[in-house]
């Protein structure tokens, strides 16, 4: 038997599209750290299996091809679709999980919910200190070291080796929306003569939200990257979660209470 584990262990995955990565910072056994890793990585690719919409057999495949019913569907796909729905209301139509052709699409949300069970299985696995992240949106827990706090970069979307801000945080989640990043289910909020604006129009290159579950952080800042400058203060309504947006003239702007940001 391997002994204990004295240096992080790191696991690389490509799931849902993009890379998942596993960091885990506990002194123990390496085999019971693999297995933990494993298992987490083993439920994203479950997950994906359901959600995914380029698997003709997962289950939204299906619900969109109308050979399932919604309400006949797993729960985590009931759970999933409610969430989007409340998402869509409270964002006043910014966010929304179904495409123009109406088929279902919730991308935009499981990758965060999804990457946030896989880290409850670590911690009910008895892992204690690592990093999750998905697409480069994060969750932590615990510490990197005993008294130390998780140092989180954000970088310029235009420059990514210029780190325009750094924040230290404990346990929680960190998620970064942009064009680059999250593609078609971003849209933006239709301006007050009823014109559709597109994403390359928007006067934000990202938003990143920093919260206490990376299931919301990721869909607060998919939906408040859509609705551009106002995005900000909706993210601040919502207890807990702050933001930091970065414009395209190099501004960066960030919500009342984002008192952990560091230049």
């Amino acid at each position: 038997m391997s002994g204990p584990s004295l240096s992080p262990l790191r696991r690389n995955a490509r799931l849902m599209g993009t890379i998942a990565s596993v960091h885990v910072y506990d002194d123990l056994d390496d085999g019971q750290v693999d297995d933990a890793v494993s298992d987490a990585l083993a439920e994203l690719e479950r997950l994906e299996q359901m959600f995914s919409t380029f698997r003709a057999d997962s289950i939204i495949s299906q619900v969109n091809r109308g050979e399932l019913n919604v309400l006949d569907a797993p729960p985590e796909v009931i759970e999933v679709l409610d969430a989007c729905t409340w998402l869509e209301h409270a964002s006043n139509g910014a966010f929304s999980a179904r495409r123009e052709d109406g088929s279902i699409d919730p991308a935009g949300f499981v990758k965060g919910w999804a990457c946030e069970r896989g880290a409850a299985r670590l911690a009910a696995s008895g892992l204690s200190n690592f990093m999750f992240t998905i697409g480069g949106d994060l969750m932590v827990h615990g510490e990197p070291a005993p008294g130390q706090l998780w140092t989180v970069a954000i970088a310029d979307p235009l420059h990514p080796d210029v780190v325009t801000r750094s924040i230290e945080i404990a346990d929680g989640a960190v998620a970064t929306s942009g064009t680059s990043e999250r593609g078609n289910h971003i849209r933006l909020v239709p301006t007050t003569n009823n014109r559709s604006n597109s994403a390359n129009e928007s006067q934000l290159l990202s938003l990143t939200v920093i919260g206490p579950s990376l299931t919301w952080a990721d869909a607060f800042a998919t939906a408040a990257f859509a609705m551009g400058h106002k995005g900000l203060e909706w993210v601040a309504q919502f207890v807990g979660y702050e933001a930091i947006a970065i414009e395209r003239a190099g501004e960066v702007t960030t919500t009342a209470g984002f008192t952990h940001a560091t230049v």
